[in-house]
């Protein structure tokens, strides 16, 4: 076995679980400089009934030491992302499967269930689905309009893309760190019926919000998990996603609302001004309205591509907003956790049953920080109760697995 895997296991284990070293070492009968070899990987021998003393002491299955959480073996993913390096998407998966680990393990610390644990319900389970046999863009258009006609939208620009997610869907949504290129993950786990949306913080806001709108349109449509990349070829499901997000987010008839009357109608009303304003209004890139507006007959693709190129911030700054831009730029920069997984951490946390890293992490703070806001908020651990490990019933245990003990061994030096 891998036993420098298996001591970063049993360390990120301890931490998640409030432990101090010098704590645990007093639960198991391990001795502290002991530990801190086998947390460093360094003791060459380490048996099975030391690992399940461990296990026990921390509060985790014996299998979580030796092999992992079951939880990142069986999530499916599917991503949203530019090309990018395996080891940066590595990176970013890790971060997102961490946060359905933590939200497995909230059931067993705190003995409850998704339900009662507050998940939302899937209030549109029965949405109807447009027809298969039409084009890409009219089944992601029509599903757009079934959306905003179910939630009573009307042509209004989407307040917030992430929570209407979590009223569809049920889904979590987060914003986690992610490396460049990676706009996001939808990742399940089909055990627990969990679905957390994840977009990454170096996408601006308005690629953080179409995100949200795509990653939905695949749970909506029942696409399941692939990774849909967003240069070179796409699949229909990601074109119909595409349309779906452009739809939900800026509707044609909004925008012939938002136009109206007296508003530039002819092929050349339309300047770099007008389009900038429009996708100000409703939250887009200029190329998400240079599109609709194509595809509503206002505008020709030669206008597309006479008008497309500069950046929301470059709009912003020449058309009045750019202050006001910059402070949303800032806000979708900011990790922001799944609001019903650090509800259940923190109540953790307050009973003593998780440590002040874990909820650091999960937020993207320092842990002094964290310990600090959640003092001043009265949320203090209740003391951490140390009960002593059952030695005769682990030693009973332990030779049980006696045939099993010598291949989880290492010859010492």
């Amino acid at each position: 076995m891998d036993l420098q895997e298996i001591g970063a296991r049993v360390r990120r284990e301890r931490e998640r679980a409030g432990l101090t070293q010098r704590q645990l070492a007093e639960l198991t009968d391990i001795s502290q400089p002991t530990l801190a070899r086998i947390e460093l990987g360094s003791r060459p021998r380490l048996t099975i009934a030391e690992l399940d003393r461990l296990a026990t002491g921390i509060g985790v299955p014996l299998r979580e030491l030796t092999s992992g959480s079951p939880v990142r073996s069986r999530v499916r993913i599917a991503a949203r992302m530019a090309e990018a390096p395996a080891e940066a998407h590595e990176a970013a998966l890790r971060r997102a499967v961490d946060i359905l680990v933590l939200d497995d393990r909230l059931d067993r610390l705190l003995q409850t269930d998704l339900t009662a644990a507050g998940r939302a319900s899937r209030s549109v389970a029965d949405l109807p689905l447009p027809d298969p046999g039409k084009s890409c863009e009219e089944q992601g258009r029509v599903l757009a309009l079934t959306v905003r006609r179910r939630l009573e939208l009307g042509g209004a620009p989407l307040a917030d893309p992430a929570e209407l997610a979590e009223r569809l869907t049920g889904a979590d949504t987060a914003v986690v760190d992610f490396p460049s290129g990676i706009d996001g993950f939808t990742l399940t786990d089909p055990v627990r019926d969990v679905t957390l949306i994840v977009v990454g913080t170096r996408a601006i806001t308005e690629r953080q919000r179409f995100t949200y709108c795509h990653e939905l349109g695949h749970l909506l449509f029942g696409d399941g998990t692939e990774t849909h990349l967003l240069d070179g070829s796409r699949t229909p499901a990601e074109l119909r996603c595409d349309a779906f997000a452009r739809h939900l987010l800026a509707p044609q008839d909004g925008i012939r609302v938002w136009l109206g009357a007296g508003g530039p109608q002819g092929q050349g009303a339309f300047n770099e001004r007008t389009c900038a304003l429009l996708a100000r209004h409703f939250g887009v890139s200029l190329m998400v309205i240079l599109i609709q507006l194509e595809r509503m007959g206002l505008i020709t693709g030669q206008q597309v591509e006479r008008l497309r190129g500069p950046s929301g911030a470059q709009l912003a700054w020449r058309y009045g907003w750019g202050p006001q831009y910059d402070g949303e730029q800032e806000v979708s920069r900011t990790i922001r956790p799944p609001q019903r997984v650090l509800e259940r951490a923190t109540a953790a946390y307050q009973a003593g049953k998780l440590g002040i890293r874990v909820l650091a992490e999960l937020e993207g703070q320092d842990p002094a920080a964290t310990e600090s806001a959640l003092t001043a908020a009265g949320v203090v651990p209740e003391p951490a109760q140390i009960r002593r490990v059952d030695m005769d019933r682990l030693l009973a245990r332990s030779r049980s697995r006696e045939p099993l003990q010598h291949s989880w061994q290492e010859q010492e030096e």
